[in-house]
Parts: C-alpha cells; structure tokens; sequence
C-alpha cells in the first residue's frame, strides 16, 4: 500500500491544481476574452488568432465553447467566426502541456509559497485571482512531481510493468484509455499531462502513448452534452462543432498513427527527431494532434455548418413566456450573463400591448400570462448569477440596476393591463379620444424596449426625451381628451377619468425607467446608477 502514497498524493495535488487554476483563469480571462472576440471577428484569421488565446488562458475548450453560445445567442459575434474559435482554441489549450515536459523542480516549490501567501493575503481583484491562478499551476506541477516520484518505485514492480503492458499492448485500447482519462479529469489538457509525466517516468514510450494522447479530446463530449441540454438552433451547433472537431481529430490522427506503422514517416517520424527526450516529444504529439486537424478542417467549416443544420435545424419560432437569450450555460460567465440581461429586458419589455393584458401562451393557457412568466424567469437568472458567483463589485452593482429596471418593467406590464382594461370599457366613440395617447405611450414603450436592449447611449437619451409627458404633443392629446368628456354620460365620463388615471400611472412608470436608464450611462463604473 505505501507505494501508492506518493502516486496518490500526486493524482490528488493534480486534481486539486486544475481545478483552481481552472476557476481562476476562466475568472481573470473571461471579460477580456469577451472583447478580444467581439474586436477579433472580422477576418478568420484574427479569430483563429482570437481562438489560440483563449485556449491558452482558460484552458478549457468546453468553457470557450459556452461562452460563445452565449455570445452567438445575443448576436455579439457570427456564427461564422465562433466557429473558427473554438476549432483554434484547442491548438492553445495544449501551451500547458509542455510545462509537464520541462523540469522546473526549483521554481515550483518557490511559485507554490509565494502565490500562496499572495492569494491568502491580497484580497483586491484581479490580483487575487491571478495568485490563485499561479498557485493551481504550481500545485498541479508540484503534483506531477510527485506522480513521477511515485511511480518511480512501481515501474520496476514487475505487476506494475504488466498492467501498463496490457493497457497499451493495442493502439486502441490505448486511444479508448486516453478517452476514458480526460472524462475522469474533465481535461484533456490533464490527461495527456499525466500521460506525459508517466512517460517521462520511463512507464511506457512515445509510440505507446501516442494514441491515448489522440484519443484525450474524446474525454469532454460526455459533459458538453449533459451541459448543452435544452440548448437547440445555432447555440447547439456551435457546441456540436466542437465535438464534431474532436471526433475529427480523433479519427484523422489514428489513421495517421496506422499510416505510419505501414512504413511512412509523419507524426512520430517528426517528433523522434525532437530533442528533449520523451516528454518534450509527447507534449509536441499532443500540439500536432489539435494543430494537423485545425489546419485540415478550418477550410471545410461552412461545409460543417451545413451537415450539423440537418441534423439540428434553426430554432422554431420563440415561445413568449420562455427566455431567448438567458440561457443556464450563460451563468459560467458572469460578464457575458450581464450583457444578455438587458436583451431578455428589452424583449420583455417589448411583448406589452396596449390592445389587450400580456397574453397567455396557447399551450399554456392555465398558467400565468406570458409576460408574467418571462419576468419570473428573468429574475430567477438573476438570483443564480448572483448566488452561484463570486461577482465584482461591479458586476454586483450592475446586476442591482439590471433588476430594479426588471422591477419597474413588471410595474409598467401591471400598469399598462389596467389600461388596457379601462380602454376596453371605454364607449366606442369615446376610444377615438384616447387613440392618440395610446399611440404615443405604445411608440415609447416599443423605443424603450429598443433603448433597453441596445444599452445606447443615443436611444436611451432619445428615450427619455420622448417619454416627458409634459411636452406640447402629450398635453395637447390630454387636453382633447378632458374636454370630450361633457360629450358623454356621467357612467362615460367615469371610465374616461378611470383610463386618465391609468395613463397617468403607466406613463410615469416609464418615464421612470427611462431617469434610470439615462442614470446609468452617466454613473462611474462604480456607482449603482439608480
């Protein structure tokens, strides 16, 4: 049993490691992933670009790809070049990799104590956040160390020697145990860190770990697809090109593999000559598997957008009480959650109508109204982004001001029913008096649904000009509308004042929300802005 010890604090001292580094980088990289995508989507070169970094520093293909969902989901960047994205971000997910190749035994335990200290101590963001990043990438190199030390007495074992012998004594067993190793990690970065490490320990050579390494990209598809549920239309494509990048990868690197058995030299031929010894050569098996692929599919993409619509056509026409852009998968990324925010707002706000009280979906007509139904949802988003993330101060500020426009949108919705009530228990000839007020509260409804989903600065200033009800036009229809009054019954001038009233209620709870919108493009980035 104690010679698993050092094997197992090792295993353990690795899991923990890519776990912190894993939150950290996703943390420190996400907002400026975010605006390096929406900067870098002109040409595919600058997203292939734009893909290399974001693999690199976060690490996780699959965090790249549900950020882009989301990205794509609320129209920030094309389809086209989230597709080549997330194709290159599995070429920079593999840089970590050839740190598991060098021997850098003494800067780790230093890089390990100083960021320790440095995350127990600096509490100021980003700073924090950078020393917990260090510090996973210490501990996971600092475990790896003492993986090797632990198998270094369980490779001359001779049960040990045979166990390894009959794992990899075929090249798809091998494959199906790199598969099985980067879904055990949730990481096929890891995976083949651990593969390399063993390597390096003498446990196996470069031609008997090549295939695991090909088949570690395998090891996420699993958990994309318990993630992607309910996702459908492009969002899910989007995901379903990774995995179809994956299998790909999987498939043209093995038959390379059996090429080169047959006699000619590609990959292994090219990485043998690599000096270094085993690790520095299996690190690079690992770079050429994701780069060779890259390269071969980037040029077919919009063929692979075709072939994945077959199977997973555009979305049907969106539900109204169901939310179009606040996805659950959206919540991984706090900054890309808050941008989606002010669209489902926007596209709540949009749905009222002064005709008639919200609607009732039709396949749901014994729950409650369409509008009423978004809106819970909306702030059930906004509750999980808040209690399921360790937010800024900004972020948090933010998320407060999105919901107190969420709150004053549902009064507006509750306002403008019992306007809609009043206009329907109106005389017939006395709804042409009111016609022109509820045009104009129905035109600033519809342009602060615009200004509120844009979050420009223009429409929102545009919005608050045009919802004073103290301009010329406004108190002119208001002044027809009191003296139509005499003309009617005393029964029709009661419903006439009731429908004034509720102007009045609805049109002041707009022109509400249009003060906290305008407050909120002029506040400082550290003010609440109500």
């Amino acid at each position: 049993m104690f010679l698993f010890n050092g094997f197992i604090l090792g295993l353990g001292l690795f899991f923990l490691g890519l776990q912190l580094t894993g939150q950290n980088m996703r943390s420190l990289s996400g907002g400026g992933f975010r605006q390096l995508v929406r900067r870098a989507t002109g040409t595919p070169w600058l997203s292939g670009v734009c893909g290399l970094v974001a693999g690199a520093l976060m690490q996780s293909a699959t965090a790249v790809t549900f950020i882009l969902v989301s990205m794509v989901g609320s129209g920030l960047i094309p389809s086209a070049a989230a597709r080549v994205i997330v194709v290159w971000c599995n070429v920079g997910l593999t840089a970590l990799a050839f740190l598991a190749a060098f021997n850098i035994h003494p800067v780790v335990a230093f890089v390990v104590g100083v960021a320790g200290i440095a995350m127990g101590s600096v509490r100021r963001k980003p700073w924090n956040t950078i020393a917990g990043a260090v510090l996973g990438v210490g501990i996971i190199l600092f475990g790896l160390e003492q993986l090797g030390a632990g198998l270094a007495p369980l490779k001359d074992e001779a049960w040990f020697r045979q166990v390894i012998e009959v794992a990899l004594h075929s090249p798809f067993q091998a494959f199906l145990i790199g598969v099985a190793a980067s879904a055990l990690l949730q990481s096929n970065t890891g995976a083949a860190m651990v593969l390399i490490t063993l390597a390096a320990g003498g446990a196996f050579g470069v031609a008997e770990a090549a295939p695991a390494i090909y088949g570690t990209n395998l090891g996420a598809i699993a958990l994309r697809a318990f993630l992607a549920r309910g996702l459908s239309g492009s969002a899910i494509r989007l995901v379903r090109m990774e995995d179809l990048f994956c299998v790909f990868s999987g498939v043209l690197m093995m038959a390379l593999f059996f090429l080169e058995r047959a006699g000619i030299p590609l990959v292994l031929a090219l990485v043998k000559s690599l000096q270094g010894g085993d690790a520095i050569r299996l690190a690079s098996v690992f770079l050429l598997s994701n780069l060779i692929p890259a390269f071969v599919l980037s040029p077919f993409l919009p063929l692979c957008e075709v072939f994945l619509k077959r199977f997973w056509p555009s979305d049907a026409a969106e539900r109204p009480d169901e939310p179009k852009f606040l996805r659950s998968q959206a919540l991984a990324d706090p900054e890309t959650a808050l941008d989606l925010i002010p669209k489902e707002l926007g596209r709540l706000f949009a749905s009222l109508s002064l005709e008639k009280k919200p609607s009732v979906s039709d396949s749901d007509s014994h729950e409650m109204p369409a509008f009423m139904k978004l809106g819970a949802a909306i702030e059930g988003f906004c509750v999980r982004l808040a209690s399921e993330n360790p937010l800024s101060q900004n972020q948090s500020l933010r998320l407060q001001r999105y919901r107190a426009w969420l709150h004053t949108i549902r009064h507006i919705g509750e306002a403008s029913g019992e306007l809609a009530d009043s206009h329907t228990a109106l005389p017939p000839s006395a709804k042409l008096y009111a016609k022109g007020l509820l045009d104009w509260m129905q035109a600033n409804i519809l342009l602060g649904a615009e200004a509120t989903s844009s979050m420009n600065s223009q429409k929102i200033q545009e919005f608050f000009e045009s919802s004073k009800q103290k301009i010329p036009a406004v108190r002119a229809m208001r002044k027809s509308f009191l003296e139509s009054c005499g003309a009617f019954s005393p029964a029709g001038n009661l419903e006439m004042s009731s429908l004034l009233d509720n102007f009045d209620i609805t049109a002041w709870l707009i022109h509400r929300l249009s003060k906290l919108q305008v407050k909120a493009i002029q506040a400082p980035p550290d003010a609440v802005g109500f």
